[in-house]
């Protein structure tokens, strides 16, 4: 198995791109600030139906980003630490905390590293929407999850589906299979000037390095550390427009418009720890 101080230039990269994200995203309409500010919630409707039951549970979100999830599940009556390893990120988020007076722990670390600066066990560990990408080792990352969720605990994971996550549109309505399913590892990378949520910005840090998994690794990577599967669901549409064919529903999730196949673009999972 390779060692993860094999992947450090990576994630360093991956690093110095979030940490100049941070600012963009929070100005940006897509994660509407104000409206989070104003009491909306950041979560979408189905971790709210599957993931219930959060009130005066202690909860772990996983890259948390700038941590409005992590304080909408806080809103919901959850007891909730966040993790990022965006330096920005986690300095945003405390403030966010203390200005709209949402009681929540956040740490700054690397996932892989978070053994060695935070010692809580936990009722509830949850991650979301585009989180796998940036882990090169999913078989570390349970052990990780397993090492902070009590006996008994719930995992829960929405995210983006590895199938849906083939497609290169190179043109618009043009629908490529532009990665590989079955890629043994190996980060992709990715040059772009843009933001995920605003293409006309000038980002400096233009590199970043994806992993592409597939669902049977994801599933086994929980498996292996004595998890059990409650449950896997795939949705037919995606949380953000990840490709410009898309078109925003009433419910927030967006759909394709023309591509009328019906593929898997998220997925969701559940597992309890024995």
């Amino acid at each position: 198995m390779i060692g993860l101080e094999h992947y450090k230039n990576y994630f360093d990269a991956n690093l110095k791109r979030w940490n100049e994200l941070v600012d963009i995203n929070a100005k940006s309409k897509f994660y509407d600030l104000e409206g989070f500010k104003a009491g909306k919630t950041s979560l979408l409707s189905i971790e709210r139906e599957e993931l219930t039951e959060v009130k005066g549970k202690t909860l772990l979100h996983l890259q948390c980003h700038f941590g409005m999830d992590t304080l909408s599940w806080a809103r919901e009556g959850a007891i909730v630490t966040g993790i990022d390893f965006s330096e920005n990120a986690i300095t945003l988020a405390r403030t966010l905390s203390e200005e709209l007076e949402i009681p929540a722990s956040f740490v700054h670390s690397n996932i892989y590293d978070l053994p060695n600066v935070l010692d809580n066990k936990f009722d509830i560990v949850f991650t979301s929407y585009g989180v796998i990408g940036w882990l090169p080792d999913l078989y570390k990352w349970a052990e990780i999850i397993d090492n902070f969720l009590k006996a008994g605990g719930i995992f829960y994971i929405i995210e983006n589906h590895p199938f849906g996550n083939l497609i290169d549109e190179k043109h618009k309505n043009e629908f490529n299979i532009g990665y590989d399913y079955f890629n043994e590892g190996k980060p992709y990378r990715f040059d772009e000037v843009g933001s995920y949520v605003d293409t006309n910005a000038m980002i400096k840090n233009k590199t970043t390095y994806d992993w592409f998994h597939p669902i049977g690794d994801i599933i086994n990577a929980l498996l292996q550390v004595n998890f059990k599967l409650l449950f896997l669901h795939e949705f037919p549409f995606s949380f953000f427009q990840i490709h410009p064919d898309m078109k925003r529903k009433e419910d927030g999730y967006w759909e394709f418009q023309t591509f009328k196949h019906s593929i898997p673009m998220m997925f969701s999972l559940k597992a309890k720890k024995y």
